[in-house]
């Protein structure tokens, strides 16, 4: 009869708890193990990427450029709710130089980014695990990762608060290429 019962708890806290199995360990050393419910971390992607701009004109006209390189910036603001994180999905983009926002990000966002929303949604466990292995991915900018050079090309700043982490990411890792997935 014991058995019985502890067989009952067993699948009945295993189907009433499923989110148990499948959520993600948050290590120590992640600026997400802090926040607590209803706080935010923002993440700050500057990537740059090949692309052809279209611009319209207020006539009508349309006008395409060549292919050249863009800075893209990407703002992630991620609140954890009491069952799940929702993410606020923002876009920037910039052509003078790469990262160029990057240079002042540690002090505050600047109105002239011009950040526009794009989307709001539900993170999955998947894309927690995305923004985990990127945080564990980037290693610490230096003081020359600080200049704004034509090589700059992948950046990922964390905050939370007063506290963030600069990282430089090697490779083609963009958030939003790997949560969307």
């Amino acid at each position: 009869m014991k058995i019985l019962v502890y067989s009952f708890i067993l699948l009945f806290s295993s189907s009433a708890f499923g989110q148990v199995k499948d959520s993600v360990f948050i290590p120590e050393s992640s600026i997400l193990k802090g926040i607590q419910t209803g706080d935010s971390v923002t993440y700050y992607q500057c990537h740059v990427e090949e692309a052809i701009q279209q611009l319209t004109t207020a006539s009508g006209q349309t006008l395409t450029g060549k292919p050249q390189r863009y800075t893209i910036t990407e703002k992630y603001v991620i609140r954890k709710e009491a069952t799940a994180y929702v993410v606020n999905y923002y876009t920037s983009s910039l052509n003078v130089f790469p990262n160029k926002k990057f240079s002042g990000l540690k002090i505050r966002e600047r109105p002239y980014w011009a950040f526009k929303h794009e989307k709001t949604s539900v993170l999955s466990n998947q894309g927690l695990k995305v923004l985990l292995a990127l945080e564990k991915k980037g290693r610490e900018a230096i003081e020359y990762d600080f200049a704004i050079t034509r090589y700059t090309t992948n950046q990922l700043i964390i905050k939370h608060k007063k506290n963030f982490k600069q990282l430089v990411v090697e490779g083609d890792y963009v958030i939003s290429k790997l949560i969307e997935r």
